[in-house]
Parts: structure tokens; C-alpha cells; sequence
């Protein structure tokens, strides 16, 4: 029976980290949109895509943004990585959102997008975003687990965590070592 309640207390308590990552997120009533009809509905409306799942925009801003950036945050190894940034963790938190969106099917721009509390546009090239900061491998694998850790712990599915995965697994180049 104490298995039982555990598990019960475990749903509820993930049920309740995810219904307070979606709410909506500080300075966004809306996510932000790219043009071209194809990306041009709301993630919640039709859209089947791991993004939609996640809660769009919106979703992943916020689960970033209470959970994820923390979690990195309060890591003894990441942390330093953060340091010393012309960008502000919520310029960080908008344009990685938004990066992650784009690529899991969402309807956000991939890039250019101007952040209207501080003016800051994302870009494009992570080459350049992180010239400089000789990220290492083993840093870039730390901050990818933790990312899984945190949506697990909210109760992101296995299958979706592990295709975020892959969307940070393919800009490893142009972060490590620049």
C-alpha cells in the first residue's frame, strides 16, 4: 500500500510542477510568432509536435525559467559559463525557448526575434553567442542532463525528453570550445 501512495504523491506532486511551468510566464501574454503560414498557428490548436506537447513557447519559457535555468544555475560546474553575460537570464531564457520551440515543430521564429522588455535579438550563430567561453564537452553533457532531470521531474514524457536532447545535441559544435 506505501508503494501505492508514493506513486499517487509522486503524480500529484508532477501534475502540480507542470501545471505551474505552463502558467503563463513573466512579460509574455503570448508566444511570439514567425511569419509563413506554416508557422503561423497556435502550438495548442492541431499542432501534434513534441513543442505543443512541451506547451509551445510559453511551456518551455517557463519550464526554463522555473525549473531548467536554476537547476544549471546552482551547479557548481555550469554556473561560472554564466558569468559576465552582455545578456540577461531572461534574454537567455526567450531566445533558448524560442530555439527550442522552432526546432520540436513549434510556430516560434528560429531567430531575430527582438525581446521587447530589453531589446536583445536573438541570434543565430552559436558560434558567435558563445566565442570565448571554452565550454568543454563534459559541461555541454552536464547541461543536457540536467535539462532531462528537470522535465522528468515535471513529467515530460521519455520520448519528448530525449528528442529535446537531440535539439541540444545538434548545436554542441558551435557552443564547445569557441
Amino acid at each position: 500500500m506505501s508503494g501505492l501512495v508514493s506513486t499517487g504523491v509522486r503524480k500529484l506532486a508532477a501534475a502540480a510542477a507542470v501545471a505551474v511551468a505552463l502558467a503563463a510566464g513573466p512579460g509574455y501574454t503570448t508566444a511570439p510568432q514567425a511569419a509563413g503560414p506554416e508557422k503561423g498557428r497556435d502550438d495548442r490548436g492541431g499542432n501534434t509536435s513534441v513543442a505543443a506537447r512541451l506547451g509551445g513557447f510559453m511551456g518551455i519559457f517557463n519550464f526554463l525559467d522555473r525549473f531548467a535555468v536554476p537547476a544549471e544555475l546552482a551547479d557548481p560546474e555550469i554556473a561560472p559559463f554564466f558569468a559576465n553575460l552582455t545578456e540577461t537570464p531572461g534574454d537567455i531564457e526567450t531566445c533558448l525557448a524560442m530555439l527550442l520551440d522552432h526546432d520540436l515543430g513549434g510556430s516560434s521564429p528560429h531567430n531575430g526575434f527582438i525581446v521587447p522588455a530589453t531589446g536583445h535579438q536573438c541570434r543565430s550563430s552559436m558560434s558567435n553567442i558563445h566565442r570565448g567561453r571554452n565550454i568543454p564537452d563534459r559541461i555541454i553533457d552536464k547541461f543536457i542532463a540536467i535539462v532531462g532531470e528537470q522535465a522528468a521531474f515535471v513529467g515530460v514524457a521519455d520520448s519528448d525528453i530525449a528528442e529535446v536532447a537531440k535539439v541540444l545535441e545538434r548545436y554542441r559544435g558551435g557552443v564547445r570550445n569557441k
